[in-house]
């Protein structure tokens, strides 16, 4: 190899390295959350994901209104047994979509309805799928996915 060959691989530049998303401030990221969980899918809409916000408010209230439809129970929070606890705070999760049920009338399921336990099923899984969108708007908003 010549001297100019050695040059002119010296003088390659190394590739750059990729930039590191820009971080929000906390006060942003815990409106991110906060809005994220009181409106499911509202946290993807103000990051400008709005499809995905769409799809994922058209799912959790679809699943919440079938658990309703369904006769689903509504658990209490405060409960003397560990299970029904966990249930009201999955229910609890879909954000203010419960509160406003039960604002309007539906104090909860019966319980020798059919599909009273789908329904119950329905309400709980709905609360633990805004939890998971929550999650993924705040991992978009770190920038830990796009």
């Amino acid at each position: 190899m010549g001297r100019k060959a050695l040059e002119a691989e010296a003088k390659i530049e190394p590739k750059p390295e990729k930039q590191q998303a820009v971080r929000p401030k906390p006060r942003a990221l815990i409106w991110i959350c906060v809005a994220s969980w009181l409106i499911p899918g509202l946290g993807h809409f103000v990051q400008g994901r709005k499809v995905r916000g769409a799809i994922l408010f058209a799912s959790i209230i679809a699943m919440f209104a079938l658990g309703v439809a369904m006769k689903g129970q509504f658990y209490p929070l405060a409960s003397l047994s560990y299970l029904e606890s966990l249930g009201g705070l999955g229910e609890m999760a879909v954000g203010v979509v419960m509160p406003a049920t039960s604002f309007f009338g539906y104090s909860g399921g019966k319980p020798l309805f059919a599909s009273a336990d789908y329904g119950t099923a329905f309400l709980i899984s709905a609360g633990m799928l805004n939890l998971l969108a929550l999650l993924d708007a705040y991992d978009i908003a770190i920038g830990r996915k796009k």
